[in-house]
């Protein structure tokens, strides 16, 4: 799965798992129900939520070790600490993004 599939692939989940969330208390009778499907979307968007962020931390590591070879000042090594920088900023964004948007638990 490409990076770009990953992350429309998260996103879907998380939205399935609000409107899931939004149904909540629902009717008399459902509420069993539409907390399975909240189980069930929460635990898609973790999986691949986790997938996602594996994926991306083992492309910083390469990304820090392609610069820790490289010479210093040459171009590969400023491709590699660019690529370091950029993957770092996708990872913190996707982490805070996943803070904000993740539906809070039910007291």
């Amino acid at each position: 799965m490409t990076m770009t599939n990953r992350r429309q692939a998260v996103e879907a989940a998380m939205s399935a798992w609000r409107d899931a969330e939004r149904k909540l208390p629902g009717v008399d009778g459902e509420a069993s129900a539409i907390q399975a499907e909240i189980d069930t979307h929460r635990t898609e968007f973790q999986r691949l939520s986790t997938d996602h962020m594996i994926e991306r931390l083992d492309a910083l590591v390469d990304a820090e070790h392609r610069r820790a070879s490289a010479t210093p000042s040459t171009q590969p090594f400023h491709e590699a600490a660019k690529d370091e920088k950029s993957i770092a900023a996708e990872i913190w964004e996707h982490a805070r993004a996943s803070d904000e948007d993740t539906p809070r638990a039910r007291d």
